[in-house]
């Protein structure tokens, strides 16, 4: 005689057999997000897209597993909060970021050297609606070409807190999405510099850049400098170098 509980913890082991680990924070991620979707359309009368409850899903679900695998247990964490980190000798490195608000993208980057020293950056906005990693993708196009217009050569560093982006670099020819083929066309220019790569980098590690396009959002203008870059953004600058 076998007990409600009993076919319920064998129901469990077969599913657990079934999925790995990826595809189980996969579903509850994806569930998760429906819940949080379903809570916003009672309390708010805000009905989300299933392609947007969808990216959500994909982009964190992706972020989790980009990020726990390469940083320790996060008891260990409390109280560390990482910053920028000085690329290479010899290489510069490209911070970008995009805000998503409900007509409006805003986009920000951020050019510094080994030690930190600003080369040049900008923002600017783009009205329309855009998903996330759609906005992270012309964050990734304009960052391109400042450093075009900077005249920047050499070894590069691209960073970015979005994993989603990262995914579909590293995916290559595979990804035959509209995203994928911006994505390879972004590939194809960084045949301009010596050497060029994408890589993804914790959101505290992309400050600038965030604070760049979250104001090109908000105020809704375009920047460009160079080494005589705004006042605003110096003390984060200073205070976002370890």
């Amino acid at each position: 005689f076998l007990t409600n509980q009993h076919v319920q913890n064998v129901w469990m082991e077969d599913m657990m057999r079934i999925l790995d680990k990826k595809a189980m924070a996969d579903l509850i991620t994806t569930l998760w997000n429906y819940w949080n979707s379903r809570n916003k359309f009672i309390f708010k009368g805000q009905a989300d897209k299933a392609q947007s409850i969808w990216e959500n899903a994909s982009n964190l679900s992706n972020e989790f597993h980009i990020y726990n695998p390469v940083n320790p247990p996060i008891l260990a964490q409390i109280g560390d909060t990482k910053k920028w980190e000085r690329p290479p000798k010899g290489f510069i490195k490209i911070n970008f970021d995009a805000t998503v608000n409900d007509n409006r993208m805003g986009y920000g980057v951020i050019i510094r050297d080994e030690d930190g020293f600003v080369m040049g950056g900008g923002g600017g906005f783009n009205e329309g609606r855009f998903s996330v990693q759609e906005a992270e993708c012309i964050a990734l196009e304009r960052s391109i070409e400042v450093a075009v217009k900077l005249n920047i050569i050499g070894d590069v560093i691209f960073e970015t807190d979005n994993a989603g982006l990262v995914s579909k670099w590293n995916m290559g020819d595979e990804d035959i999405t509209i995203i994928g083929s911006r994505v390879k066309k972004c590939q194809e220019a960084l045949s301009l510099f010596s050497s060029a790569n994408l890589v993804w980098v914790h959101q505290s590690g992309n400050s600038v850049a965030d604070l760049i396009c979250t104001k090109m959002g908000s105020v809704v203008k375009r920047w460009f400098f160079d080494m005589d870059y705004p006042k605003e953004i110096h003390k984060a600058i200073i205070n976002d170098i370890t």
